[in-house]
């Protein structure tokens, strides 16, 4: 039985059961069909990788595209998607086109030109979309580029044109400081923009900087003798510059044609505030006294702070409020403690600062035991620029300065006579002014702010034709208010001819060429003038109360300088920095 079955193409099974070649091919059948094949006529089978692979290649040979999830997109399918493709594209293209405007910025077109080239590029690469169709979208395209280059040209005129009112307001602006920068009076030596002024800005405690203009520094409301103008200070942050924090000040003064606007930045550099016992700072009446640990001086009322005073207007405190006074709790100076009016009227004016502008009637004020007054550095130096303008914005008189505000005397101490020292040092910081360009033969300018590096070296002794002994310097980095990165500005202040006995420092005479500004490595004539100042402020031994550096060398040097590139450019600075 065996042998009959297997001689009949059968298989003999180990129950000793014959499964038939009949049998056979119908259990092959069914494994081919229920793996997802296909049973052919000449009883074989197709696998269902083998029907993939049969469909791939009939849709990719007729046109079309296989995709990731075993797919087929046909010729048609391909020509809808490729048309989907075009109309966003040129939706695209329209909305962009629709967008733009005279002020549109170059960026903005550039990315309506990238649009553009998208929707060309979706008509070339839709190679299932007949011609005829194509041809349409492309006409479409052309039209709309044709309104794009309409729009283009029109805002090249619109841009010309504002680019022309902008280059004639530099020019003008230009034109006007460089004048304001000039000599500003024939008797004033040497004739320069640092003239204007006739001593040094203070910067009174109080607040504010008082700048003394000089007889012919413009329209002022003196012009012959301006005198003191208290300038405030804005809200107009101008930042840090290094390690120097800027301010910005301002008055305005006069109406119509008499108006006259003044403003100046500032920079300085200042230590970190200190903590003070209060009655080291406000002394107190003894035990004994009239008014026994109540603050002796007159209050000052932007010192006064408390619940008592937040209101507006004149409020008036009713006495008496606790036996024979007025008693309300508050701080002063920052310093916790009680408040007494004993005679009045007793009332408080605030106008909204936050702080009493004025207190009527007779008040004190008692710390709390072991109050504490946190004291900013009233003893540092500054530096910056000034510029008046009439009543039409037109700059009339600027300028720069140096300055120190000192509380203590004696606690910024001068450098010493650098003729008496020896050895050299280097000096890094910032520097900061007034510009003018002004070409009257192509009718070209631009002025304004800068700010600038400045670094000094200083090679102490004896200052003679046979040595390199004095200062020299350079300021460059410019960056102009006009948002110039770098105009390629460097001004050269040449050796010193002079040192002063509390450090001063005398720059060159105008024979020997004070300073020489270059522009992009052109160098103008020697011009102008330049002139600084050493302060020592670590004098003494390192181990001394308060500690010092242990060396006489100088710590920071100050100045102002002019300079002129040729008979179009104008400038006047002022610089801070640190030895290094």
């Amino acid at each position: 039985a065996r042998m009959e079955c297997t001689d009949a193409g059968g298989r003999w099974n180990a129950d000793d059961t014959c499964t038939s070649a009949a049998e056979l091919l119908a259990e092959a059948r069914m494994e081919c069909t229920d793996a997802g094949g296909r049973w052919n006529a000449d009883d074989t089978c197709t696998s269902a990788a083998e029907l993939l692979a049969e469909a791939r290649m009939e849709c990719t040979d007729a046109g079309g595209r296989w995709n990731a999830d075993d797919t087929c997109s046909t010729t048609d399918d391909l020509a809808d998607e490729q048309r989907t493709s075009i109309n966003t594209a040129i939706g695209n293209l329209r909305t962009g086109v629709a967008g733009l405007s005279n002020s549109s910025t170059d960026s903005e077109v550039g990315a309506v030109d990238m649009l553009l080239a998208d929707a060309r590029k979706a008509i070339g690469d839709a190679a299932n979309v007949p011609t005829g169709e194509k041809s349409a979208y492309s006409g479409t395209v052309n039209t709309l580029e044709d309104q794009l280059n309409r729009i283009k040209m029109a805002r090249k005129e619109y841009m010309d044109g504002k680019d022309k009112d902008r280059r004639e307001m530099m020019a003008k602006v230009g034109k006007e400081l460089h004048a304001a920068l000039g000599p500003p009076d024939a008797t004033v030596t040497p004739q320069n923009a640092l003239g204007n002024l006739a001593a040094t800005p203070t910067l009174p405690a109080t607040g504010g900087i008082t700048i003394d203009a000089a007889l012919g520094a413009g329209a002022l409301p003196n012009t012959d003798n301006p005198g003191l103008l208290t300038l405030d200070e804005t809200d107009d942050s101008v930042g840090s510059l290094g390690s120097w924090m800027g301010t910005k000040y301002a008055l305005t003064s006069g109406v119509g044609a008499a108006k006259v606007t003044n403003e100046a930045v500032v920079y300085t550099i200042k230590d970190p505030a200190k903590t003070s016992p209060f009655t080291t700072v406000h002394p107190v009446d003894a035990p004994g006294g009239t008014n026994p640990g109540y603050v002796t001086a007159t209050l000052v009322p932007a010192n006064v702070m408390g619940a008592a005073f937040l209101h507006s207007g004149v409020q008036t405190h009713t006495i008496p409020d606790r036996a024979n006074a007025f008693y309300t709790r508050g701080t002063y100076d920052g310093a916790p403690g009680e408040y007494r009016c004993s005679t009045g009227p007793c009332t408080s004016t605030n106008d909204g600062k936050g702080s009493p502008s004025a207190l009527g009637g007779t008040w004190h004020f008692k710390p709390d035991t072991g109050a504490m007054v946190s004291q900013p550095d009233a003893d540092y130096l500054f530096f910056g620029w000034w510029v008046s303008k009439d009543n039409d914005g037109k700059p009339t008189a600027a300028s720069a300065f140096t300055g120190e505000a000192i509380a203590t005397p004696a606690s910024l101490p001068d450098g010493a006579d650098g003729s008496g020292l020896t050895g050299s040092a280097t000096y890094a910081g910032k520097a900061a002014g007034k510009f003018a360009m002004s070409n009257p033969l192509d009718g070209t300018g631009n002025g304004g702010h800068f700010t600038a590096d400045a670094t000094l070296t200083a090679k102490f002794g004896a200052i003679n034709a046979d040595n390199s002994n004095g200062v020299t310097g350079t300021i460059d980095n410019f960056r102009l208010n006009d948002g110039s990165e770098d105009p390629g500005w460097s001004v050269e202040l040449n050796r010193s001819s002079a040192w002063g006995s509390s450090g001063e420092i005398t720059g060159p005479t105008s024979a020997d060429g004070p300073t020489v500004w270059s522009i992009d490595d052109n160098a103008a004539p020697a011009s102008g003038a330049w002139s600084g100042q050493m302060y020592d402020e670590l004098p003494g031994a390192a181990d001394a109360t308060p500690p010092g550096d242990g060396s006489t060398i100088p710590t920071t040097v100050t100045g102002t300088f002019y300079s002129e590139f040729g008979s179009i450019g104008r400038m006047a600075g002022a610089f801070g920095a640190k030895k290094q």
